[in-house]
């Protein structure tokens, strides 16, 4: 009996040993054929029942990730969150008069909400209102973020005024020939404009801003024919919420002679009525749609609650690190600075990645990648659709993916593939990878 498991044993190694081989000459003739540099690809494959190496290139070469990084901070997220936590915007009472706005950081958090909320105060008895903005930190942006691309609504700013998801909405319309165009601001952004636009045969505008000059100041050049909308992140989440704040109580009349005052809510306050919205809409969000601001937000929130204190990025680090730890991964050899990925400063290595998923595999948060035709693999890898989950990245000279790969034979993987490569456009990063995964699937 033992001679036998032994010789099943001797042959299971050498298939693989064959396998193995197989895989790494077909996925080198992949990678010759694209022109991109084998020096800027980063592979690893791991069977996920045992961990064992099935493939490898590059694997220990530290890599920005990009949004393959959300995988990362996702799960201790929600294991110091809880799946049931919701975001909360609260309001309370405070003495014969006043009122406290307690906020969550709630990145859904509306214009029509707040409304909504503030229809609960007396206004005939309202002479304050507080807000309780703790539950952050105000610093805005993560490190390392880009401050020439302010203007991406893929990374606007978040903090606890997380408002209409932070961004603006702006429409220019065509008047006259060769007459100045029109602007509409529907959400009345504090927006300043330079309106440079012309009324002509044509659409061919462009917006920018100089922060340095004045942060809520944007330029408008170029011609106009039809009306053209453009989303614009709001720069200064705080004035943004508190004119919308001062909109909608004079909506009902409600003229406060003082300004707000920032104030924490306390354990006199009469709670009266909250808005909320589930964290199951976030975990989606972030693995489906590679929401930055949202989970830069959570991140902060966890980091918090973790450490019981005002939430910052460097608890939100701090957290993910001792996670690590506390699973049996080495992270001594990566360096994260924000949660979602978009800072270049992160480096990871496509062997830590893997390693990462073959300890989560059972954990139910990961299920929810994407399959293909979902989310940022809604045109990718569609005959794969029922064998892969996957998690994409994708930054300027940056495309990544990782996940779990169910084989042709059955088996199942855990894989990453991070590009790191000037030289290639994006698409061509994302057509190797399909057919570097593809390969995965026929030849293991």
């Amino acid at each position: 009996m033992k001679k036998i498991l032994a010789l099943i044993l001797v042959l299971f190694m050498f298939n693989l040993c064959t396998e193995a081989k197989s895989l790494k000459k077909s996925i080198n003739s992949i990678i010759k054929e694209s022109n991109i540099s084998q020096n800027s690809i980063a592979i690893s494959v791991k069977n996920i029942q045992t961990g064992k190496v099935v493939y490898e290139q590059n694997e220990n070469i530290l890599m920005h990730p990009a949004s393959v990084q959300k995988i990362l901070t996702i799960i201790p997220i929600i294991e110091v969150l809880g799946e049931d936590y919701n975001f909360k915007t609260q309001l309370y009472s405070r003495g014969k008069d006043g009122y406290v706005i307690k906020l969550g950081g709630d990145p859904y958090l509306t214009s029509d909400e707040l409304g909504t909320l503030l229809k609960r105060i007396n206004s005939e008895k309202i002479k304050q209102v507080y807000i309780d903005d703790s539950i952050i930190e105000r610093k805005d942006w993560g490190e390392g973020w880009q401050w020439d691309d302010d203007l991406n609504t893929s990374m606007p700013r978040f903090n606890s005024y997380n408002l209409d998801r932070n961004i603006a909405k702006l429409t220019i319309m065509p008047t006259d020939y060769n007459k100045q165009a029109f602007i509409i601001n529907p959400q009345k952004a504090p927006f300043a404009f330079f309106n440079n636009v012309i009324t002509g045969d044509e659409n061919k505008v462009s917006i920018s801003r100089d922060s340095s000059m004045a942060a809520n100041t944007l330029t408008l050049e170029g011609v106009v024919k039809n009306p053209e909308t453009h989303f614009i992140p709001n720069k200064n989440l705080k004035l943004y919420f508190t004119k919308k704040l001062t909109d909608l109580l004079e909506d009902r009349k409600i003229y406060l002679k003082s300004s707000y005052i920032i104030s924490k809510a306390s354990n006199k306050d009469i709670y009266v009525s909250e808005v909320s919205h589930p964290i199951s809409r976030a975990i989606d969000d972030v693995l489906l749609n590679s929401n930055n601001m949202v989970i830069e937000t959570m991140g902060k929130l966890a980091g918090g609650k973790y450490y019981n204190k005002q939430g910052t990025d460097t608890d939100a680090i701090k957290l993910y690190n001792e996670y690590y730890k506390k699973i049996g991964i080495d992270n001594s050899r990566i360096r994260l600075t924000d949660s979602s990925g978009v800072s270049k400063n992160n480096l990871v290595d496509a062997d830590f990645i893997t390693e990462y998923l073959v300890k989560s595999k059972d954990n139910e948060v990961l299920n929810r990648m994407a399959s293909p035709s979902q989310g940022t693999l809604s045109s990718r890898m569609i005959p794969l659709k029922n064998d892969i989950k996957a998690k994409t990245g994708t930054l300027s000279d940056i495309s990544s993916i990782a996940g779990f790969l169910t084989a042709k034979s059955g088996e199942k993987y855990a894989f990453c593939i991070i590009i790191n490569d000037p030289t290639s456009t994006s698409s061509e990063k994302k057509v190797l990878e399909d057919y570097l995964i593809r390969n995965m699937h026929q030849k293991l």
